[in-house]
C-alpha cells in the first residue's frame, strides 16, 4: 500500500532545534536509570545473542532510542542478553518482517500488517477514520491492552508473537487554501498514500498517489492542492514551505509493529525472558512519544517561521467530519463481521479505553508503561 514505509519516513525526520536537551522519564528509562520491574538476573550461562531488524536509516530520529534500548537490555541483563541491530532493512526489508522473524533470520523486528493482505484486518483498525486517539501514546497503550484479545491471533497466524505497536499521530491536512469546513475540501486533489478510496469519496477529494519525495514539487506545481499526513512528514519534507494552511483533523492513524520469534524467546531463561517482555511496551511508548508527540510540539516553531496558519476546526464542524465518515467505519466493521471477525467489539473497546486514558499526560502514560506494562505472553 505504501511505496516506502511511513514508519521509516517518520523515523527519518530531522528533529528541530529546541534548545538544550531536557531529560524526561522515557530518556531516563532508556538510559537504565529507571529499573522498575527489572528482575534479578540469576542466569550464569554464556551470553545469548539475538538479532533485531528494522527498516530505518541511520539518520532516523528513532535509531538512537532503538540503540539505547538494546544497550539497556544488555546492561540490565549483565551482558547475558545481547541484541545485534540490523538497520536500513539490511537483514530483511519492511515487506518481509513477518517472514524474517518467522523463519528465524532475526529473532525480533519491525513487522507491517499492511503488507500481509487479508488475515490481519483487526491489526489495521487504526487506519479507519477517527479511531486513533488524538494522543498516539494512548493508542500505543490501548493496543497493548487489547493485543491478546484481538491482535495476537492474527500475529500467530503469521507464525510470530506480538511485540508492540508504535502508534502514529493521526493525520492532519496541510493545504494551499484554508480548510475550515467540510465543503472546503470538495474537489481538491490530495496526496494521501494509504487512504481508503471510501474515505476519499466521502470527503469529496481526488486521491493522487505520489511517492513522498515528490509531494513538494506536486504542491508547488499545482498537481495536488493538499496533503493528508503528519507533522513528522510535513516538516522534514518541507511541505510547509509551499502549503501555508495546517488544519488539525486527526483523521486516520496507523503505526509500526514489532514481532518476535516465539520459539526463540520461549527458550530464554525466565529472568531474561521477563526482562525482555516487560520492556516491550515502554519501548513502544518512548518511540511514539518521540515521533508523534515531541516532534509535533517542535514543529510549531517551523510552522510559525514559515508563516503557516494553524487552523483548529470548531467542535461542531469537526463533528460534521466525523458524521460524514462514520458510515465508512461502519461498512468496514460490517464487512468483517460477515466473516465472524469481531470488528465491532474492537471498536467499542478502543472507544472505552480512549475515554479512560485520554486525559493522561505523556509522562503519565510513559510511567504507566514502565510501572504497570501489559506483558503479552508468547
Amino acid at each position: 500500500m505504501l511505496r516506502t514505509p511511513l514508519y521509516s519516513l517518520i523515523a527519518s525526520a530531522v528533529l528541530l532545534a529546541a534548545g538544550p536537551a531536557r531529560a524526561d522519564l522515557g530518556e531516563d528509562w532508556l538510559a537504565g536509570k529507571v529499573a522498575t520491574g527489572n528482575p534479578a538476573i540469576t542466569y550464569a550461562g554464556a551470553p545469548i545473542e539475538f538479532k533485531y531488524s528494522h527498516p530505518s536509516p541511520p539518520a532516523s530520529i528513532l535509531v538512537p532510542p532503538t540503540q539505547a534500548n538494546l544497550k539497556r537490555i544488555a546492561a540490565a541483563s549483565n551482558g547475558k542478553l545481547v541484541f545485534k541491530e540490523y538497520g536500513s532493512g539490511s537483514l530483511f526489508g519492511a515487506r518481509d518482517g513477518f517472514k524474517g522473524v518467522r523463519t528465524g533470520v532475526g529473532e525480533w523486528g519491525v513487522c507491517y500488517p499492511t503488507y500481509e493482505g487479508r488475515g490481519m484486518s483487526l491489526s489495521r483498525v487504526w487506519e479507519q477514520p477517527f479511531v486513533t486517539p488524538s494522543n498516539p501514546m494512548v493508542a500505543t497503550r490501548i493496543a497493548q491492552e487489547l493485543a491478546a484479545k484481538y491482535f495476537v491471533p492474527e500475529f500467530k497466524k503469521q507464525g510470530v508473537a506480538w511485540g508492540n505497536h508504535v502508534a502514529f499521530q493521526p493525520a492532519d491536512i496541510l493545504s494551499k487554501k484554508p480548510i475550515r469546513k467540510l465543503e472546503d475540501l470538495q474537489g481538491l486533489k490530495v496526496g494521501a498514500q494509504g487512504m481508503s478510496p471510501d474515505v476519499a469519496k466521502a470527503l469529496g477529494v481526488a486521491l493522487v498517489n505520489l511517492p513522498y519525495p515528490e509531494l513538494y514539487t506536486a504542491l508547488q506545481q499545482g498537481v495536488i492542492d493538499a496533503v493528508f499526513w503528519v507533522d513528522a512528514g510535513f516538516v522534514p519534507f518541507k511541505l510547509h514551505e509551499v502549503a501555508k494552511f495546517h488544519t488539525s483533523l486527526g483523521l486516520t492513524g496507523g503505526g509500526a509493529w514489532t514481532c518476535y520469534n516465539p520459539e526463540a524467546v520461549a527458550k530464554l531463561p525466565p529472568d531474561l525472558q521477563q526482562l525482555y517482555l516487560r520492556g516491550l511496551e515502554p519501548f513502544a511508548m518512548v518511540n511514539t512519544k518521540i515521533s508523534g508527540v515531541d516532534f509535533s510540539v517542535k514543529a510549531r516553531d517551523a510552522y510559525k517561521a514559515a508563516g503557516v496558519e494553524m487552523i483548529t476546526l470548531a467542535p461542531a464542524e469537526l463533528q460534521r467530519f466525523k458524521d460524514r465518515l462514520q458510515p465508512v467505519v461502519d461498512a468496514w466493521a460490517n464487512d468483517l463481521e460477515k466473516d465472524k471477525v469481531p470488528a465491532k467489539a474492537l471498536l467499542k473497546d478502543i472507544q472505552a479505553l480512549s475515554a479512560k486514558y485520554q486525559a493522561l499526560s505523556p509522562n503519565d502514560l510513559m510511567k504507566l508503561s514502565i510501572e504497570n506494562p501489559v506483558v503479552v505472553q508468547p
